[in-house]
């Protein structure tokens, strides 16, 4: 089933985070952005108060392909280059773009579409799942209090090993905790 109503817009969005983790208050975030009270709630309910994982494009890697870069390889592939020649034409090594194509090139799809192809890559980048630390409040607050103790990440990921050796849900990495 399609999802109703207006297109996603991921720099929108991540200038909203951005706004909010520099200090400024979630309404005036929302005005200077221009999105409406409900959007700025439904991308706060989303991610239970934390900036989302995902990025915009600007602010993401060189190491990434681009849309454009992803739009210009569609192009080239449509005049018959190879993998090779698109690399050249690109700079980027030949197993980059041989990989793109392979990932996101499907079989009943009848040629490389740049747009759809980026828009794959950007739905298997997202986070499949919510931290631990969202969804189990009774964890975060245990990690909460350990915090203002000044227990460092890693003190805190192996006392909750050892101290909740049975509950193994509990078990979290110091970079979950960071």
């Amino acid at each position: 089933m399609a999802r109703r109503g207006r297109k996603r817009r991921p720099e929108l969005e991540s200038e909203y985070w951005q706004l909010i983790m520099s200090g400024v208050g979630t309404v005036e975030a929302r005005k200077i952005v221009g999105i409406g009270r409900k959007t700025g709630y439904q991308w706060r309910a989303e991610n239970g108060g934390l900036p989302p994982a995902r990025v915009a494009e600007d602010a993401r890697s060189g190491r990434y392909l681009s849309l454009l870069e992803r739009q210009r390889i569609a192009t080239l592939r449509r005049d018959s280059l190879g993998p090779r020649a698109i690399a050249r034409l690109l700079g980027r090594s030949p197993s980059t773009v041989s990989r793109e194509l392979n990932r996101n090139m499907l079989s009943r799809d009848r040629c490389y579409d740049g747009d759809l192809a980026h828009a794959r890559a950007r739905q298997r980048a997202r986070r499949p799942r919510r931290s631990r630390l969202i969804t189990d409040t009774d964890l975060r607050e245990l990690v909460q209090a350990k915090l203002e103790l000044e227990w460092s990440p890693e003190q805190i990921a192996a006392w909750l090993r050892t101290e909740f050796h049975d509950h193994l849900s509990w078990h979290l990495c110091h970079e979950t905790i960071y």
